[in-house]
């Protein structure tokens, strides 16, 4: 599928990802950079039910060829083998430490099966493209020589909106899936009382709600959007002054971006965010949005002074979009990863002979465990089942 209709010179991309053209990690990190840009895009996955289907021949006459976070798996496995045999240059992009994931994330175990053919295609890709300078250092021991920065960057036409104007309620965002489920830990208690303390506060969740605030008077609940766009037209719309944002201070989510501070100060919503590398590392406290501990006291500091001074929440939020506007916007701020993009077309893809040692190690292993346990139910286990019954 063509995604956009350019002139005769413009260059093809072809992406592969396991998401659909519509999700948010497309977009912000491939879709909408590119396409500012007059790129054709073909987005050359597609599901239908519960089979993948994966164009092989629009690749062949690509000028660039993206594979993005996941898509190295063991059902990819051998397409991904032929688009390595084509004079192509490949780019692997990916924006999050997939190949450390907290065992408590939902994703853990479906990831895990994914690790030994991410560490492949890191291996195999021309160049691996992340959006973290952490990111980067952490994919180090992988790809040392082949590791690109590009930071996220935010699509302004899209989230463009005025701060709300202040009135008699002040209105707190709180968004994100279920992945967020510990990190929102952090704010359950100070949040709480902030309801408790404050008759005209309210919480708006966006996404998912926690069981703690289930029928709670002055909490509403907004169901998650799979369409970024979508996301976006209503999130420019809700009547909020501040949101929230907490992240632990683990290994996995030092690699994160600053993407909610970019989406939010486009979209004109102040924030209070953790005091963590992601945010640490692009907001200026007091100026551009608030940096806090992650405590009780911190949060529920934080919240009272923006409750009590939503003057100070709206001078955040204009200092911030300033800020985003004039360096972290696709309008303004691409032309260093769209040069950088340009670079590598026409170039040749270079084939590691060696790279395909590194998957096939852990692919052996697992076979051969699945193999000695078939045989051990057949021949011997079952007869001490037999004699338990």
């Amino acid at each position: 599928m063509v995604m956009s209709l350019a002139d005769n010179n413009s260059k093809t991309i072809v992406i592969y990802s396991l998401y659909p053209e519509t999700h948010a990690c497309p977009i912000i990190r491939l879709i909408a950079p590119l396409m500012a840009h007059n790129f054709n895009i073909i987005w050359a996955a597609k599901r239908i039910n519960s089979e993948w289907s994966f164009d092989l021949e629009s690749t062949r006459t690509a000028d660039l060829i993206i594979i993005q976070r996941h898509f190295p798996a063991n059902f990819t496995h051998n397409f991904l083998k032929k688009i390595l045999t084509l004079n192509i240059p490949i780019i692997y992009e990916l924006d999050d430490m997939l190949l450390d994931l907290p065992n408590y994330h939902p994703s853990y175990e479906n990831l895990k099966k994914h690790s030994p053919y991410i560490k492949w295609i890191l291996k195999s890709a021309d160049v691996v493209i992340v959006s973290t300078p952490t990111l980067k250092e952490s994919l180090q021991r992988y790809n040392p020589r082949l590791l690109q920065l590009e930071h996220n960057l935010v699509k302004w036409s899209l989230f463009n909106s005025s701060p709300r104007q202040l009135n008699h309620n002040f209105n707190f965002l709180i968004s994100g899936t279920s992945t967020h489920e510990d990190d929102w830990l952090i704010i359950l208690d100070p949040l709480l009382e902030i309801l408790k303390t404050f008759p005209n506060v309210n919480a708006i969740f966006f996404g998912e709600l926690p069981t703690r605030f289930l029928n709670h008077p002055s909490v509403q609940l907004i169901k998650f959007q799979d369409s970024y766009e979508k996301y976006a037209s209503i999130l420019k719309e809700l009547p909020v002054h501040c949101a929230l944002v907490p992240l632990k201070d683990t290994y996995f989510n030092r690699c994160k971006s600053n993407i909610k501070w970019l989406e939010y100060s486009a979209a004109g919503i102040p924030g209070i965010y953790s005091d963590v590398i992601p945010y640490r590392s692009s907001i200026f406290h007091e100026k551009t949005g608030l940096l806090v501990s992650n405590t009780y006291d911190a949060w529920f500091n934080s919240m009272y002074q923006l409750v009590n001074n939503p003057k100070l929440a709206h001078t955040l939020v204009k200092n911030a979009q300033i800020e985003v506007f004039i360096n972290y916007s696709i309008e303004k701020s691409s032309s260093n990863y769209i040069n950088f993009i340009q670079s590598l077309v026409g170039s040749e893809h270079k084939r590691r002979i060696f790279a395909e040692l590194s998957i096939q190690p852990t692919i052996l292993k697992e076979s051969i465990k699945v193999k000695i346990h078939s045989f051990l139910n057949k021949y011997i286990l079952w007869r001490f089942n037999k004699n338990k019954d």
